[in-house]
């Protein structure tokens, strides 16, 4: 018996360890995550949503894009280490005090980088209609990682089409950065519609003539 099988025999004999075999009783399925051992959707949704998300890593290589502008690639790779200045980031670093570090969408919560880009209620709003403009059905994911993972492999798609796809995520991302700091700086807020139109025009802008490519166009919807 080979080393890797012997390790799978003993971690099953330690499954069994404790089973007891009664041959006057039916076997049937019991749900662990309740009491009464029977699945309720409360208990698989009390679960789900207290389990740490894990992010999957971006890979390095994906990042630098020759369509997109150095300094908007550089603000992504410190976007996935977490070293933008967010408002929980200043926070940490005795920046700011604690009355300032709530979101400037005025949700009641502190500000980090997975909220600020995709779950306020006005910039998460922005993911929808993207996807919406490229064809994409899916849950918008809880950090940026995999955000950036979704939008370049959301589909079997083309090397091509999957590169201006990315194209289209470093724009998304630059211009909510730019919406954020416009509205704290300059107190200054474009609609939602308006920041999608603004997206559009930076990827369009950066890609020229490579969207005929693609079954979508400026306007998408």
């Amino acid at each position: 018996m080979e080393v890797e099988e012997e390790e799978v025999v003993g971690e099953f004999t330690l499954l069994l360890h404790n089973v007891i075999l009664e041959v006057d009783k039916d076997d049937r399925w019991l749900w662990t995550l309740d009491s009464s051992k029977a699945f309720t959707v409360r208990s698989a949704y009390n679960f789900l949503t207290t389990q740490h998300p894990i992010a999957q890593p971006v890979v390095v290589s994906s990042l630098w894009h020759k369509d997109v502008p150095l300094k908007v690639v550089l603000f992504a790779w410190r976007l996935f280490r977490d070293r933008l200045p967010t408002k929980d980031n200043l926070f940490h670093r005795g920046v700011i005090d604690n009355d300032s570090r709530m979101c400037v969408a005025e949700c009641g919560l502190e500000e980090s980088s997975h909220r600020l880009f995709l779950h306020y209620n006005v910039f998460g709003s922005v993911c929808h209609f993207i996807y919406k403009w490229i064809g994409v059905v899916a849950v918008i994911p809880y950090n940026v990682s995999d955000h950036f993972n979704q939008f370049s492999y959301s589909s079997d798609v083309s090397k091509v089409r999957r590169s201006i796809i990315q194209v289209i995520w470093f724009a998304s991302v630059w211009e909510i950065w730019k919406e954020r700091n416009n509205k704290i700086f300059t107190d200054k807020e474009c609609s939602v519609i308006q920041v999608v139109d603004k997206i559009k025009s930076l990827a369009f802008r950066w890609l020229k003539g490579k969207f005929p490519t693609l079954p979508f166009n400026y306007h998408g919807w």
